[in-house]
């Protein structure tokens, strides 16, 4: 059990997200590209700020039967919808959401 409530421990995802073991999915990474984000950067930043500024919100099955983690995470500059799942077998953050909280993407 993470700290925060979750399926994953955020001091774990906080490391891989620093180690730069992080992916994502392409409509996540089109829609911050097309927002004017780097993807990398943006991802990083707010997997990281997680313990600190996150708010676990729920658990819910994936598509391809993971369980992600879903969180709000208080930036400065927005409120963001995350989305994810740890890989224990690739050990990287597999990130299925990722956006302004409330957008649509």
């Amino acid at each position: 059990m993470s700290l925060g409530g979750g399926h994953y421990e955020i001091e774990q995802v906080e490391r891989l997200a620093r180690a730069g073991k992080v992916v994502a999915t392409r409509r996540v990474a089109q829609w911050l590209s097309n927002h004017g984000y780097d993807v990398r950067e943006t991802l990083v930043e707010v997997l990281t700020s997680l313990e600190v500024r996150g708010s676990f919100t729920g658990s819910c099955v994936l598509k391809n039967d993971e369980t992600a983690d879903e969180y709000l995470v208080r930036l400065p500059e927005d409120d963001w919808y995350l989305k994810f799942w740890v890989d224990t077998d690739q050990l990287v953050v597999d990130v299925w959401s990722c956006c302004w909280d409330g957008a649509v993407h």
